[in-house]
């Protein structure tokens, strides 16, 4: 909250605020309608964690909303702001496996607002267990053994070398447009077509040479001695 915001809220409203902040410390808003409710927030973010769309935590809270008055009724954009503005907050790591459903959800065109599927995708499931693993391999008592350590390494090596070979591919092509450029800039026009052509004839396969071959061959076989006596005619 900025100081402007700050200064631009009831006192009333900021001590209402303090007693919702929990003893752990993450803020819980007293104006967001699932942070209000403990049962319902714990349930919605239990819902967000394991990857349900806003309209099916909103389905399952019939029973809570039934309970309670209209103002304080939970609807999908209370869904909506909480997963976006609170959750992170409150759920430091489940909200980045949040984020992952989400947007993997986004890529694969599937609806995680009104859908009746969960947002769980295999792109979203293998990236999670990545993260997971990773939070794992950096915590201080992880050991990781010298043959783990030489299989990344290798696995590493052949990702940048592949790398590599893209970029030498991108500057090949960079080089042969520039080359291309500096061919019509300075050869006459009226020879593009004889280069064209040349191109054409080194980018023939042998097997067609080796036919353009064939058809200058006489049907009789080369006899030295015939060609011999021809010459001594003239």
């Amino acid at each position: 909250m900025s100081v402007s915001e700050a200064l631009a809220t009831p006192v009333d409203e900021m001590v209402d605020s303090m007693e919702l902040v929990p003893r752990n410390g993450f803020h819980l808003e007293p104006r967001c309608r699932v942070c209000r409710n403990d049962a319902v927030r714990s349930k919605v973010n239990e819902l967000l964690a394991t990857g349900s769309s806003y309209a099916m935590v909103l389905r399952a809270l019939g029973e809570d909303n039934a309970e309670l008055d209209k103002c304080d009724r939970i609807t999908i954009d209370s869904v909506r702001n909480h997963c976006v503005r609170h959750f992170p907050v409150q759920n430091v790591a489940k909200a980045t496996y949040r984020e992952i459903l989400e947007r993997r959800a986004r890529e694969n065109h599937l609806d995680f607002v009104e859908g009746v599927a969960t947002a769980i995708t295999p792109l979203a499931f293998l990236e999670t267990v990545m993260v997971k693993s990773y939070e794992h391999l950096v915590d201080s008592d992880t050991t990781v053994d010298v043959n783990t350590g030489i299989a990344a390494a290798g696995r590493l090596q052949s990702l940048i070398d592949s790398g590599d070979q893209g970029r030498d591919i991108a500057v090949l092509r960079s080089q042969v447009g520039q080359l291309a450029d500096a061919v019509r800039s300075v050869v006459p026009r009226e020879m593009w077509g004889a280069i064209v052509e040349k191109l054409d004839e080194l980018e023939r396969p042998p097997e067609a040479l080796d036919a353009g071959m064939d058809s200058l061959d006489d049907d009789d076989p080369y006899d030295p001695i015939e060609f011999s006596e021809a010459d001594d005619e003239f």
